[in-house]
């Protein structure tokens, strides 16, 4: 865990690989050289310089599994605790993903099957999950049986899907239905605890949510900007995650979009992101994400023609933890990624370009004091 802000200044290169790491309050370089012999090779290098950075813990790995949704939240969680005071605690993903599968499971049935059932989801669900059912230190509740070092969801997400869809098929679901899923769930990832014992004291995992995290999910705003709803009001986003059919999804221009996560970021706030990563530009292993085409500017048209036509899709959640420059002052969002410390040159972080957040962003949340305050007032948030 790692519990000091970063600064960096990233080499990024075309060929071979240097990454020199350390996670302090001093300026941390992280090096990603290109050898060529080839002049035109050494003219391609990429120079990124932090400007702006949160508390976070390390990236984690998400695995064999489509959770990236509660990820990216209960990291964002984890920073939101440390801003406000309190210890950097790596939290439980699992916890949430458990809580969540019966009601989505209950939602699918309740339509017959005609709607969406999988892994994915929301990162307001991670967010409800903690409202319902409080949270748990990850030591407490991984989701790995014995034997098992890495998550893989797999098998349970197909015999979940499987189960749900014999029991629509028999034309009238028994009493007994809910009882056998939750077994399907504790035979897979186990059953979440009802109670532990954290720095001496026991806890529920209420208890800890309300004593420890001290996190009010009340405080969260999602932020999207589409222009096939009115501005500064509360939508629905008509996306196949939102399973529970969400419609708090505050809903500005692109200008204001860009604006609220600018000044998050340079406050001291985090943003727990929802967006495509479809985009050949979307470069894990070069450690950052830009379109095809950067210059012009994206504007409220060409993003909203791009999920009109599905070339954005929400794909992916990750945690969004500071801002970047790169060697010609273009700006970027420093992104903590879920694949893991070793998934690219800059344990598990990238940097996204103002352009590719323009127009790959389907939402976000954020605190909602994060938010510019006469953009709250436009969109009466209290």
């Amino acid at each position: 865990m790692h519990t000091k802000p970063l600064s960096v200044v990233l080499v990024l290169g075309v060929l071979n690989l240097f990454a020199s790491t350390c996670f302090a309050q001093s300026t941390l370089v992280n090096s990603a050289n290109a050898a060529s012999s080839s002049s035109a090779a050494n003219a391609n290098k990429k120079v990124f310089t932090i400007t702006h950075e949160a508390q976070r813990t390390a990236a984690k790995d998400q695995a064999r599994t489509n959770t990236c949704w509660n990820f990216a939240t209960a990291s964002f969680m984890e920073s939101e605790v440390a801003r406000q005071g309190g210890k950097l605690i790596e939290l439980s993903e699992v916890f949430g993903v458990r809580h969540a599968y019966p009601l989505k499971a209950d939602a699918y049935l309740r339509v017959q099957g005609k709607a969406t059932f999988w892994e994915g989801g929301n990162n307001h669900d991670a967010m409800e999950m903690l409202k319902r059912y409080g949270a748990v230190p990850k030591a407490y509740y991984t989701g790995l049986k014995e034997g098992e070092t890495k998550l893989d969801h797999a098998e349970l997400a197909a015999t979940t899907k499987a189960f749900l869809d014999a029991v629509i098929k028999t034309g009238r679901p028994s009493k007994s239905w809910r009882a056998a899923f939750e077994g399907i769930l504790d035979a897979y990832i186990g059953k979440p605890p009802s109670n532990f014992v954290f720095e001496n004291r026991v806890y529920t995992p209420q208890t800890f949510r309300d004593q420890v995290l001290k996190l009010n999910p009340d405080d969260y705003v999602e932020v999207t900007s589409f222009s096939h709803h009115p501005y500064y009001q509360r939508i629905r986003l008509e996306i196949p995650d939102n399973w529970s059919h969400d419609s708090r999804y505050l809903n500005v221009p692109i200008d204001d979009m860009e604006r609220i996560m600018n000044h998050a970021l340079s406050n001291g706030y985090t943003i727990s992101w929802g967006g495509d990563t479809s985009e050949k530009g979307f470069n894990v292993k070069e450690g950052y994400a830009v379109l095809d085409d950067e210059s012009k500017l994206i504007t409220q048209d060409f993003r909203q023609d791009a999920f009109d036509d599905w070339r954005s899709t929400d794909d992916h959640s990750m945690h969004i933890v500071g801002l970047s420059k790169d060697e010609k002052g273009n700006p970027f969002f420093l992104t903590k990624n879920s694949y893991g410390v070793s998934s690219g040159p800059f344990e598990g972080h990238l940097h996204m370009s103002r352009n590719y957040v323009r127009m790959k962003t389907i939402y976000f949340m954020v605190h909602k004091d994060a938010i510019p305050a006469d953009i709250r007032q436009k969109s009466a948030i209290r």
